[in-house]
């Protein structure tokens, strides 16, 4: 529990680091050279997310496999799968890579793009995809952290990433004149920090694994992308559900309308950092649980990680209702922040359920068992990009419609059919996931209530003082939370754990 607290610590820090490069960058580039632009550089990122549909195949399974075996004493079986993983990564990375180079040359008959930032757009995709590129080759090097349980470590050479591409972006817009591909660069630089730190965890702390030819196997590749078809299937569903949101609205609404859909989900892309942060913390120990096949400890960490998550989405959700007015007054006085602040509020309310259940997505890499909810997400999918298409053509919700599809989508999906088949494929009964999700749901609604009256009772006006409310609402969210969700074993086990690890005391 200790290097749980510790590995959340440090991956927080990250965000938090994260989360100041966005405060400052969004607002500069959206008065800086506008709207448009800052929604080409989410539309070329998701661009990306669409092409690590084709590796996720190859890598979804790669870390379950190599700590499985590691774990096993196979170390021969082991080497095969990093060393397979390795060379299968370069080979697909690099030929994806080619192919997107080659649409970036055509990139202005596919989306709308304003003749003034043209040149300027394509050249931040090129970026973007050697970021893509650098990504998926140090991939399989990260299992490392998983094996040792060092993701603390990792979040460490995370922080780091993202100072690199603070420190890059400041020089680059200090001394040169405003360009959107500046942002791709960042990205290339925070992509080598992040690899060549993989790569050193690696030789460190599992020198018995190393990259070597003899070692790279047809089968391994074959049966790591056999398994994770349906990882790549379930991307594809993911990309359906929200990853089309703006060139939905490039194509049938206006550039503008997707920049300003893509600051509403730059907040729904924190919220679900947050999320990650406590599910990657948890992950190396659901993994040696289940491959130890303790199954009493893995569904205890399994409702911790739910009340843990729960807890970090339902004070950002609360806190948002309530002070995400100010927030983008503060930030983006210049755009129509009324606008905006409506397809956020939205667009995370997705969270409530969301969060919770992001961390128990790791059962299905656990398990294996991934067709099912695939075919689920990808149903969902449809039926959202359907909807956005039918209620834009044929309603007046306009912008809206794109937002509230996946909202929607997104509920349905992770409140009825997840909760349902995690608990089928855990071999639990099927009502195993429910108490807690309605206790977070309570919790949530609890925070909402007290975070509306707080701020009912003093308004900040300056980012001082919305950074002391922020804190001040964190710390009582935290504590309402757990007073709902937890048990009153858990709530001393958790006040021990503050006791000796924040307080140290013995």
């Amino acid at each position: 529990m200790g290097k749980l607290l510790r590995t959340i610590i440090i991956t927080g820090a990250a965000f938090v680091l994260n989360y100041l490069i966005n405060l400052i960058l969004t607002p500069f580039i959206t008065d800086s050279v506008g709207t448009e632009a800052y929604g080409f550089v989410s539309l070329a990122k998701n661009c990306a997310q669409y092409a690590s549909i084709i590796t996720i195949a190859l890598n979804s399974y790669a870390s379950r496999y190599i700590a499985l075996e590691f774990h096993n004493g196979n170390l021969t079986q082991s080497n095969i799968y990093f060393s397979s993983v390795f060379w299968g990564d370069i080979a697909v990375g690099s030929l994806i890579a080619v192919f997107a180079f080659g649409f970036i040359g055509f990139l202005e008959h596919i989306f709308v793009i304003p003749d003034a930032i043209l040149t300027d757009v394509k050249i931040l995709f090129i970026f973007v995809f050697i970021n893509f590129w650098i990504t998926t080759v140090f991939t399989v090097f990260g299992s490392s952290a998983y094996i040792k349980n060092n993701l603390d470590i990792s979040g460490i050479f995370k922080g780091l990433s993202y100072l690199t591409e603070a420190i890059v972006l400041l020089v680059l817009y200090t001394i040169l004149p405003e360009k959107i591909f500046y942002v791709g660069i960042g990205l290339v630089a925070a992509a080598l920090v992040i690899g060549l730190s993989n790569f050193f965890i690696s030789r460190k702390y599992t020198p018995e694994l190393s990259v070597n030819r003899k070692w790279f196997k047809k089968s391994a590749v074959r049966r790591l992308i056999l398994d994770g078809f349906w990882s790549s299937a379930n991307s594809l569903g993911d990309v359906l559900n929200s990853g089309l949101d703006l060139a939905v609205c490039n194509l049938l609404l206006t550039p503008t309308a997707m920049g300003q859909v893509a600051i509403a989900k730059t907040l729904d892309g924190i919220f679900h950092a947050l999320y990650q942060m406590i599910s990657q913390a948890f992950q190396p120990l659901l993994l040696k649980s289940y491959a130890e096949n303790n199954k009493r400890r893995l569904l205890s960490e399994l409702k911790l990680s739910m009340k843990m998550s729960g807890m970090l989405s339902n004070i950002a959700f609360a806190g948002f209702a309530a002070l995400g007015m100010v927030y983008y007054q503060l930030w983006i006085p210049n755009q129509d922040i009324v606008l905006i602040y409506g397809l956020t509020l939205v667009t995370v309310s997705a969270s409530i359920v969301t969060g919770p259940m992001t961390p128990l997505y790791y059962i299905y890499t656990l398990t294996v068992k991934k067709k099912f909810p695939c075919i689920i997400t990808i149903l969902g999918g449809i039926f959202n990009v359907t909807g956005m298409f039918i209620l834009i053509r044929y309603t007046s919700m306009g912008i809206y419609a794109v937002v509230w599809t996946t909202t929607v989508v997104m509920l349905v999906i992770n409140f009825v059919t997840n909760p349902l088949y995690m608990s089928y494929v855990l071999k639990l009964p099927w009502g195993t996931f429910y108490p807690s999700l309605f206790r977070n749901l309570g919790s949530c609604i609890m925070i909402v209530v007290v975070f509306r009256l707080l701020s009912k009772i003093y308004t900040p006006y300056t980012w001082y003082g919305l950074i002391l409310c922020a804190l001040l609402y964190s710390l009582i969210g935290a504590l309402l939370h757990f007073a709902v969700v937890c048990n009153n074993e858990e709530k001393k086990k958790i006040y021990r754990l503050l006791q000796k690890k924040l307080l140290k005391k013995p």
